[in-house]
């Protein structure tokens, strides 16, 4: 599996998320944050459940990457299936995951070969390590609540919150301008300048082509912001159930700045997650038998090559 590739629907959706929610941490007793936190918590403890993550990323009005994902997973045994379609331009990819019987699969659309990750470098998280022996330390999570809070302040009046029908609430919440706090902006613009940047220290994953992935689709397709880099605004709708699970949320984060050249790019970041089937999800699954399979391995310097020990 292409870790870049992943992270790209995973890591930017629940980056975007995390930077909504953060401003949510401590802003007193409104009734939006009450509801979107405690809907929050138990939403995330729901292993068993079908995610649907859309991204999109526009420059100037032009579209420039599009990412569609479906993740099903158990929480048993690390059971699950993704499948990700990458369009950028007119360059498309999409590529199939399983996790099954304690093995990691990845396939490519335009390929028939079933290629089966293996080795002691092979990434933890791959192998479902990182998730079991993980476990969040309700100190760290109060303290980094408490942080947050000092760095934004009260935003309690732009959050709102109306009914629906069927005990539905609509959570809504929109910052532009002055709104953002100056410390958020300043390390969102730092995390935007540095992670669109070729860094040779880690260069690009040595297995991408092993595993028919074409990460520089992705690397290219990324704006290279450098000045005058910042966030205009941000906004994101979110819906709880009756059952106090949030169902659907999305985001929209405007950011703006200045390349190498000096020409302006404003940008438009999108996410949307849908979740279902929650408690009743069953993961896609693929028998190999009569397959093409290739074997790939990881050794050590696979691991570096994936950011493991960066």
């Amino acid at each position: 599996m292409n870790k870049k590739l992943a992270m790209m629907g995973l890591g930017v959706a629940v980056g975007s998320m995390m930077l909504v929610t953060s401003v949510y941490a401590g802003v007193g007793d409104a009734p939006g944050y009450e509801t979107f936190k405690s809907a929050f918590k138990k939403t995330a403890a729901v292993e068993n459940v079908t995610r649907q993550v859309n991204v999109s990323l526009q420059d100037n009005g032009a579209s420039l990457l599009n990412v569609k994902s479906t993740i099903k997973s158990t929480g048993v045994d690390h059971a699950g299936s993704a499948v990700v379609t990458v369009k950028s331009g007119t360059d498309e990819q999409t590529i199939h995951f399983y996790s099954q019987d304690g093995k990691q699969i990845v396939k490519t659309e335009d390929s028939e070969v079933y290629k089966v990750l293996e080795g002691e470098g092979m990434p933890d998280k791959f192998k479902g390590h990182e998730r079991a022996n993980h476990t969040p330390d309700p100190q760290v999570i109060s303290e980094v609540e408490n942080v947050v809070d000092a760095l934004v302040g009260n935003l309690k009046n732009y959050v709102t919150m109306s009914e629906a029908p069927g005990n539905v609430k609509d959570i809504h919440f929109k910052l532009s301008g002055s709104q953002i706090s100056p410390v958020v902006n300043t390390i969102g613009s730092l995390v935007i300048k540095h992670g669109t940047v070729e860094n040779s220290h880690r260069p690009l994953p040595a297995k991408a082509d092993t595993l028919g992935v074409d990460v520089t689709t992705l690397k290219n397709s990324l704006p290279q912001l450098v000045t005058d880099i910042k966030m205009d605004e941000v906004e994101m709708n979110a819906s709880v159930d009756a059952d106090n699970h949030i169902t659907n949320q999305t985001a929209q984060i405007h950011i703006s700045g200045k390349d190498a050249q000096g020409a302006a790019h404003d940008v438009v970041l999108s996410v949307d997650m849908t979740l279902s089937s929650l408690n009743s999800t069953t993961p896609d699954t693929i028998d190999l038998n009569g397959k093409q399979v290739e074997n790939v391995k990881f050794d050590e310097n696979s691991r570096k090559n994936w950011g493991e020990k960066h």
